[in-house]
């Protein structure tokens, strides 16, 4: 924040327990807390550790035997999954729980979005792989998964924004903006016209730019 700009009116005040994110730039699942983090005023109370979890960092090991990335250190407690992470971070916030149809809802929209997420970075994972090792077999399914989900992804109804930090808007902008960053040639866009022109205007949100890697 600027010195001397206003404070944000929802911005938590309470004395939190500290908090540690192990995250690696360049990785859309660390990039879904990271955003939505900025978006609930929590990033300052988030101290960031970056690691490459394919070398099995002692620090991250001593956070999470899983070696997996993000992991969220709260106090002696540490949260694995980017859902898991964002739906505390929300409560952390104090936002309001949504009614049960809107939960299910939000539910819906951040697993397909999640899902568009594990089809392209298994995608870039297979792809780096020695060429007699790789499994066209996998390819082809991953690729199809991601060629299903695209149709059916959306958002919660804000056309310029994620809505109150809605957890499906967020992790559906960081899905999209990881095929445009590793997987260019997957004809997204030109699919669905209508999500592009949403992510090109949310990637001028100050959380994107700050989680560009």
């Amino acid at each position: 924040m600027a010195r001397g700009a206003a404070a944000c009116p929802c911005r938590p005040t309470l004395v939190r327990t500290p908090m540690r994110l192990f995250y690696n730039a360049p990785s859309p699942y660390a990039r879904k807390v990271r955003v939505l983090a900025h978006e609930l005023g929590l990033a300052d109370q988030m101290t960031l550790v970056a690691v490459d979890p394919w070398r099995d960092p002692p620090e991250l090991l001593a956070a999470t035997p899983l070696a997996k990335i993000p992991a969220l250190v709260v106090g002696d407690t540490t949260l694995t999954e980017s859902t898991a992470i964002g739906e505390h971070l929300l409560r952390l916030a104090g936002r309001p729980a949504p009614d049960a149809d809107a939960a299910l809802d939000r539910a819906a929209r951040t697993g397909l979005a999640q899902g568009l997420i594990d089809a392209g970075f298994g995608l870039v994972v297979e792809s780096r792989r020695p060429p007699e090792t790789q499994w066209q077999g996998w390819f082809d399914r991953l690729r199809g998964a991601l060629d299903r989900t695209v149709p059916l992804v959306r958002i919660s109804g804000d056309p310029e924004g994620f809505g109150d930090a809605d957890l499906g808007d967020v992790t559906l902008a960081c899905a999209l903006a990881y095929l445009d960053f590793r997987l260019p040639d997957i004809p997204w866009r030109s699919a669905r016209p209508d999500l592009a022109g949403w992510l090109d205007r949310v990637s001028l949100r100050a959380s994107m730019v700050a989680t560009r890697a």
